[in-house]
């Protein structure tokens, strides 16, 4: 018989523990693979922007119902 619910394995039973510094490692591996992340992101966008996106925006204000 088998149970309808998933049981809760490790996906590899056998891998060894690290050394208590590999955790803080791999977070400032992951910190800085997100702040890269993050400024690429905005280099993105503000090549997409124009220099004068807020005149633009005035500009094109709805008015009267439009």
């Amino acid at each position: 018989m088998q149970f309808r619910e998933r049981q809760n394995e490790s996906a590899n039973p056998n891998a060894a523990p690290g050394s208590p510094g590999d955790d803080a490692n791999e977070l400032d591996a992951l910190r800085a693979q997100g702040a890269a992340f993050l400024a690429a992101g905005n280099a993105i966008i503000d090549a997409a922007l124009s220099g004068d996106s807020q005149a633009f925006l005035q500009a094109n204000r709805q008015q009267g119902g439009q």
